[in-house]
């Protein structure tokens, strides 16, 4: 398919793509807003009802349901969308500043992240319509990607394992990006417990358990920069409840990136080597727990090819797509980790995302929605030959 027609077809339902954006981003679903991330879902299921698609609604739990939609065609690829429903936002946000649009920028909590991303693909499918190249299209939409996927990651990974390919509908920062490869993501808690005591009165017989945390929080912040590809931080600290008592327990909570399994690995044997360390308090003890919630998304020859098909559409677009590593995890790293090829970071442009100020450059959304299209179009022409090369 001529990806100039793609283009233009894009162009000619902008208003109508701002429009259902507008009806999306004005409806509060935070992942901790269940009856929000249902109306989500409830929008994007009549929208995929009416561009010929079978929709399943999956439970998820206490953060609002999942949606997977089908597409049957008549070509040979197994294509998978993926993208999220829920936002970082509270309660009362879209209230408080509604969806709007100034200076060529759509602003509104959760445009950037990803609700646009979550359009591009419907719209993707309704250019590529009444044709159906590929033999089975799957647009997968979880409602708690925001919080680490706990409820869907199961189902996205099985939905991996099904496709030749899976196309995640992030956000970029440009219009001639792509995400390549994103860092394995890992939440750890620090437990100190102590002993507690009167302060002013009886403060030799308390084990004070911050001081103890202290000295672990300054050894785990010490590892950031000392393993190659791996960053540490110490987000959350809690202690105490009273200033004259001598607190008895304490945590914290440390967020850690790795770009590789070497890296992971090497700061897990890093940190428990600080946990195992002599208390700098006596009588305190201290415990790790948490772990990665998803593993490094890095560039096999598969996903290589795939960012390659990628570039010829961009290239036919007018522009170089340039493809580029990030900090942040995402429900790439799942599919990738199930052996599927993975590109990522293929919605709108934009900034500021988990922002009051986040937005996207409304002309991002054509270009977008056409590199898509035509990448679908490549993927199903290679069908299962694709997937194969991740095992040649």
């Amino acid at each position: 398919m001529d990806v100039h027609a793609l283009l233009r077809f894009a162009e000619s339902r902008r208003d109508q793509f701002l429009d259902d954006l507008r009806t999306l981003v004005n409806i509060d679903s935070g992942s901790y807003t269940p009856d929000g991330v249902a109306r989500v879902a409830d929008e994007l299921r009549t929208r995929f009802i009416a561009s010929g698609a079978e929709v399943e609604r999956i439970a998820g739990g206490d953060h609002g349901p999942h949606l997977v939609a089908r597409w049957r065609g008549t070509g040979m690829g197994r294509v998978l969308l993926v993208g999220h429903m829920d936002t970082v936002f509270p309660d009362g946000e879209a209230q408080r500043r509604p969806f709007h649009i100034a200076d060529g920028r759509a602003f509104g909590p959760g445009v950037m992240d990803m609700k646009s991303g979550l359009l591009t693909g419907l719209y993707a499918v309704r250019a590529l319509a009444p044709e159906t190249p590929w033999a089975e299209l799957v647009f997968y939409c979880n409602s708690d990607e925001e919080i680490g996927s706990p409820s869907s990651h199961d189902l996205v990974e099985r939905l991996a394992r099904e496709a030749d390919a899976a196309l995640v509908l992030e956000p970029n920062s440009r219009v001639d990006k792509a995400t390549i490869a994103r860092k394995g993501v890992a939440t750890y808690r620090i437990d100190v417990e102590g002993r507690s005591a009167h302060a002013g009165v009886e403060p030799h017989k308390g084990r004070n358990a911050i001081q103890e945390l202290a000295s672990r929080i300054l050894a785990v912040q010490a590892l950031n920069g000392t393993i190659s590809g791996v960053t540490l931080n110490v987000g959350v600290v809690h202690g105490g409840e009273r200033p004259n008592v001598v607190p008895d327990a304490a945590y914290a909570l440390v967020d850690v990136r790795a770009a590789d399994k070497e890296g992971m690995e090497a700061v897990e044997r890093a940190m428990r080597v600080v946990m195992e360390a002599v208390p700098v308090v006596a009588d305190t003890t201290a415990r790790l727990s948490g772990g990665f919630m998803h593993g490094p998304f890095t560039q096999s020859v598969a996903s290589q090819r795939l960012f390659a098909l990628a570039s010829e559409v961009a290239a036919e677009l007018g522009y170089t797509l340039t493809g580029s590593p990030t900090g942040g995890g995402s429900d790439g790293n799942t599919t990738a980790a199930a052996g599927t090829p993975t590109l990522d970071g293929l919605g709108p442009a934009g900034g500021m995302a988990h922002n009051p100020g986040e937005y996207i450059e409304v002309d991002s959304i054509a270009p977008r929605v056409a590199l898509l299209a035509g990448l679908i179009v490549r993927v199903c022409a290679e069908g299962a030959s694709l997937r194969d090369q991740e095992t040649a």
